[in-house]
This record gives structure tokens, C-alpha cells and sequence, in this order.
């Protein structure tokens, strides 16, 4: 058996090698920019939102309410895997570092991602909030010892069989959290904090600590909770390239087989039905095609009347043709297909097919979003951008979006 921490270091180093091909993939999409992007409309936005606010708005249990819940949330990445359950389970007593390593390593991406959400309520904080709470420093020091308490007992939470038991004392951390973060945010005098966080301390010295001496680690647990994360990250990373990990997920949706003839077009070509029948059932490229339609439309229907439609108009247009672009690949690992009488551009062919429909779809949708919501200018803008964006992204730009993959 090898050390633990030497066993760490080749798991998080072989997904981390994966990862990073995945998002230099997701960088070089232009995806960056879009985010970007949209970050310096919704600082402009949010500033003007702030100023606009009106006193009676319950700031204090907006803090309390949000970072209650992202401390009490969370899993600890464990990157263990099915065949663990058979050659780690003897050394189960010898795994003390890894899973102190998974600890420190949940810990760390956790608390930055509650660093990135409170920086982003940051104005909201210094305007509301920081003449009774004290700095954004000392504020951010007490969310990070709460969080440390959070990782270690949801560690321990992970030897209950049922998720029932999971369940309860998941509740019991968030109204312990809900008391601090309230106490933390309100400027309740130091030592009510001080004595909360004793709370936290005995709770976990006193009964957490102890679970590990009665309960054994759940392998299959954890491995199910290991599989969930990474497939979240593979649904991601799919939006803008083929993942062969999600080939297998199909779903039936024969409510939505009238869809078939309009997608396909034409139904002697086997790529205009593959490509058809994979948008529809395959993965989520269906998923996510709707949702970029639905907070696009949210958006442009929020927005004031001017430009600024316009832009994430195209914007979307361009993130649901990256998506698209990911069917050309669908097949590749697939040694069936290669045995089909296919003529060459057959397969470019139903690529630029399908997405120019759905790219119209998209198009029509949003142009009747800004119907209802802006001006007859800005739809008429709106409309032929979208039929332009439409042509020349299914015949042109979704082809030399497709040669990225690795």
C-alpha cells in the first residue's frame, strides 16, 4: 500500500491534468470574453440597483439568509473511485492524510467560492451593512472559522448509512449557521459570536469527533458523491466540447419525436437524423440550448430599451452556437457509424442543417421577447441580426468552431 498523501497528489494531479484541457478548451471558446462581458453590464446595473434601493429593504436578512446557506453547504471531494471499495477498504485505518488532504482541499475551493460571492455583495455590504458589522476583513475572518467547522463535521456527517440521518444534521448546521451569520451581520457584541463559535467547537469535540470511533467511512457514499461533482463538471464542460464520459446518458423523450422532421430535413441522410435525434435525447445539449434561450430572454427583458439588447442578444446566439458545435464530435468514438455508406459532406451538411434551425428558433423567441419588451428599432435590429447570426454561424463559423476539440 502506498503513503496516502502520495496516492493524493496522483489523483488530484490526474484530474487536473483533464480538467485544465477541458477549460483551456472553455477559454479559447471565447466564453471569457461573454462573461466578461456581462460582468461590466451587470456592475452597471447592480451600481445603479444600489442607488435605487430603498431603506426598506431587508438587507441584514439577505447576508444572514445567503451566506447561512453557503456555509452549511458543501462536499468534500474525496476523487475516490469504484475499484476503491475493494483495494482501499483493508487500508481504510491508513488514509488518515488523504481524507485530511480532501478536507483542506474542499476547504480552500469552498471558501473562495464564498470569497467571490462576498466580493460581489461587497457594495451592498459597505452600504447596509459594515457601520454595524464591522470591516469586510473581520467579517470574512469569521465566515472562514465557520466554514472550517462546516468542512470537518460534513467529513464526519459522511459516515451515516441514510440520508435521512445526513438530512437531519444538515438542518442542525444551518440554524446554527443561521444564528452566527445573523449575530455576525447585526454587530452583536463579540462575545455572542465568541460564544457561537464555542457552540461549534464543543459540538464538534464532543460529538463529531466521536462518530468517527463508532461509524466507518461509507465507500459507496462517498463514491456517489465523487461521481455527482465530476459529472457536474463534465455537463459544464460539455457545453463546449464532446466529454466521452456523458455518451451514455440518453434520455427517451419521445414526447418531443414531432421535433425529428423539422431538425432533420432530410430523412434519407443518416447524420440528419443522428444529429437530430443526439440534440434531442443525448447528453443536455436540449438542457442547455434551453436555458441560454430562457435567461437570454430574462435578460433582454430586464434591460432598458438601447444597444445593450442587442449585444447579449448576440452573445447568446454565439453560447448556443458553441454548444452546437459539439455534435460534430458526438460520434467520433462510435465505430458503428464509420460503417455507414456516408457521402463526405453529408456530416457538414446536417451540422450546418440543424443549427441553422435551432439558431432561428432562438431567434424568433428572443425577437419576441423584445417585441414586448423594447422598441419596434431595437426588434427589427434584433430580427435581422438574428437571421444574419443565423446563416453565417451554421454555415461558416460553427466549422471552425468544431476544429478547437483535442
Amino acid at each position: 500500500m502506498r503513503d496516502g498523501m502520495t496516492l493524493w497528489r496522483e489523483r488530484i494531479s490526474s484530474y487536473w491534468n483533464e480538467a485544465i484541457r477541458y477549460l483551456r478548451l472553455i477559454g479559447n471558446s471565447g466564453f471569457l470574453f461573454t462573461v466578461y462581458f456581462l460582468i461590466l453590464i451587470g456592475s452597471f446595473y447592480y451600481s445603479q440597483a444600489l442607488e435605487e434601493l430603498p431603506e426598506a429593504f431587508p438587507s441584514l436578512w439577505v447576508f444572514t439568509v445567503i451566506f447561512a446557506i453557503i456555509l452549511t453547504r458543501g462536499r468534500i471531494r474525496t476523487f475516490v473511485k469504484q475499484a476503491d471499495v475493494v483495494f482501499l477498504l483493508p487500508y481504510e485505518s491508513m488514509l488518515d492524510r488523504y481524507f485530511r488532504a480532501s478536507q483542506i482541499y474542499s476547504y480552500i475551493l469552498q471558501s473562495f467560492v464564498m470569497l467571490v460571492i462576498f466580493i460581489v455583495l461587497a457594495p451592498l455590504f459597505a452600504l447596509r451593512i459594515s457601520n454595524e458589522s464591522g470591516s469586510f476583513w473581520f467579517v470574512l475572518l469569521m465566515l472562514l472559522i465557520a466554514k472550517a467547522w462546516n468542512v470537518a463535521s460534513i467529513w464526519q456527517e459522511q459516515r451515516f448509512a441514510s440520508g435521512q440521518e445526513r438530512g437531519s444534521h444538515f438542518l442542525l448546521r444551518l440554524i446554527v449557521n443561521g444564528v452566527f451569520t445573523y449575530l455576525l451581520f447585526s454587530g452583536a457584541d463579540f462575545i455572542y459570536l465568541i460564544a457561537v463559535v464555542g457552540i461549534m467547537a464543543l459540538l464538534y469535540v464532543f460529538y463529531y469527533q466521536k462518530l468517527a470511533v463508532k461509524l466507518s467511512i461509507k465507500w459507496e457514499h462517498l463514491i456517489s458523491v465523487e461521481q455527482k461533482m465530476l459529472m457536474f463538471f463534465y455537463r459544464i464542460a460539455n457545453a463546449f466540447t464532446d466529454v466521452p464520459q456523458l455518451k451514455e446518458q440518453v434520455r427517451s423523450r419521445s414526447y418531443l419525436n414531432g421535433m425529428l422532421g423539422f431538425l432533420s430535413a432530410n430523412k434519407k441522410s443518416v447524420y440528419h437524423y443522428l444529429f437530430a435525434r443526439t440534440f434531442i435525447r443525448a447528453n443536455d445539449y436540449l438542457g442547455v440550448y434551453v436555458r441560454l434561450i430562457v435567461v437570454a430572454s430574462f435578460l433582454l427583458a430586464i434591460l432598458p430599451n438601447g444597444w445593450m439588447e442587442i449585444a447579449v442578444f448576440l452573445l447568446f446566439m454565439h453560447m448556443v452556437m458553441m454548444q452546437l458545435s459539439t455534435l460534430w464530435f458526438h460520434y467520433d468514438t462510435n465505430m458503428w457509424v464509420d460503417l455507414y455508406p456516408i457521402e463526405k459532406g453529408d456530416r457538414k451538411e446536417a451540422l450546418t442543417t440543424i443549427s441553422f434551425r435551432l439558431l432561428l428558433i432562438m431567434t424568433a423567441v428572443l425577437t419576441g421577447v423584445l417585441l414586448v419588451s423594447s422598441t419596434y428599432l431595437i426588434t427589427a435590429i434584433g430580427l435581422a441580426i438574428g437571421i444574419l447570426f443565423s446563416y453565417l454561424g451554421s454555415t461558416t463559423w460553427i466549422h471552425k468552431r468544431k476544429k478547437q476539440a483535442w
